[in-house]
């Protein structure tokens, strides 16, 4: 069975979650005149497949974590933010964002600006 409008495949016959059909409908929403082969559509299930399967497989992993044993979108999108900087539109996240900054050590700030004196020293020098 397949949801209406989701292209997600829910029937036994298959073990792909995303349809062959699905994949081509997003295609042709790009460029109509664009298709695909078959070895291409096939690696894109699997790639799609393989996302979805890891995605979730974390996301349950954060929830454990949590103590829950329900699966949250903050659990997805958690995990989706951090490792591919995927951000869910519609969703709140800026708790999530606040907590990831990056801390440049005072050292590597001092080596980087001695890099640029030196390059704006050698480039006031050849002229």
């Amino acid at each position: 069975m397949t949801s209406p409008n989701s292209g997600l495949d829910m029937g036994e016959s298959s073990s792909s979650l995303i349809t062959k059909r699905k994949i081509q409908e997003m295609v042709a929403q790009i460029d109509p005149s664009e298709r695909l082969e078959p070895e291409v559509e096939d690696i894109l299930l699997e790639l799609a497949d393989e996302f979805i399967e890891s995605v979730t497989q974390f996301a349950c992993k954060l929830a454990t974590h949590r103590k829950s044993s329900t699966l949250e979108v903050k659990d997805v999108q958690l995990h989706l933010e951090r490792n591919w900087n995927i951000r869910i539109p519609g969703f709140a996240s800026e708790e999530i964002r606040s907590v990831r900054k990056s801390n440049v050590p005072a050292s590597h700030t001092q080596k980087v600006t001695a890099v640029n004196n030196a390059k704006a020293a050698m480039a006031g020098t050849s002229k």
